[in-house]
């Protein structure tokens, strides 16, 4: 007993660590997904974004490390993090704030949001003796609050960030004879 609360100590450091080495450089590089159970859940208070298994978490987290550079400089765009550790709930939770800085033109976009994540408690050990994977890994992140500029953030979420055209609601162009009157 003594041995696996040691061992989910340490899973908890390093979960701890690695988000702690990740946050800055989200824009930049992939995260390690190592600290995360095969059966993740990702939701959003609002409960608008869930999605389960690691293969989708990885697939969500991609597309908005893609997308985002995009139109964002990665170099100049600054994220900060503070993080707590909640013993009591075995929860690591982490408020963030990122400044985006627009390639081209445009203002700066300021993203506020927590971040709670859920530590599996599940034995590291079976009876047999053998480690468990997913003993001791993240097992739910759960969105608790996202501010753009200020104000919450509300589906279709790409438009917060200047992708209007990736969830459908883009202005179009302009064409035809009377376009321009």
């Amino acid at each position: 007993m003594v041995d696996e609360q040691r061992e989910l100590q340490m899973n908890v450091g390093k979960a701890m660590d690695v988000l702690r080495k990740d946050y800055p450089y989200f824009l930049k590089r992939a995260p390690d997904y190592s600290i995360y159970h095969d059966a993740i859940t990702l939701s959003a208070s609002d409960g608008q974004i869930q999605l389960t298994k690691l293969s989708s978490y990885k697939k969500a987290f991609g597309v908005l490390r893609t997308m985002l550079p995009l139109l964002y400089d990665a170099d100049r765009s600054v994220i900060q993090s503070r993080m707590v550790y909640d013993s009591t709930k075995t929860q690591i939770r982490v408020s963030f704030n990122a400044m985006l800085v627009p390639k081209i033109g445009g203002k700066t976009v300021h993203v506020d949001g927590i971040s709670v994540y859920s530590i599996d408690l599940s034995a590291t050990r079976d009876r047999d003796g053998n480690k468990r994977d997913g003993a001791g890994k993240i097992r739910e992140h759960r969105i608790e609050k996202l501010l753009v500029n200020g104000a919450a953030l509300q589906p279709p979420y790409f438009n917060a960030f200047g992708l209007e055209m990736v969830s459908g609601r883009g202005t179009g162009a302009l064409v035809g004879a009377g376009a321009w009157s």
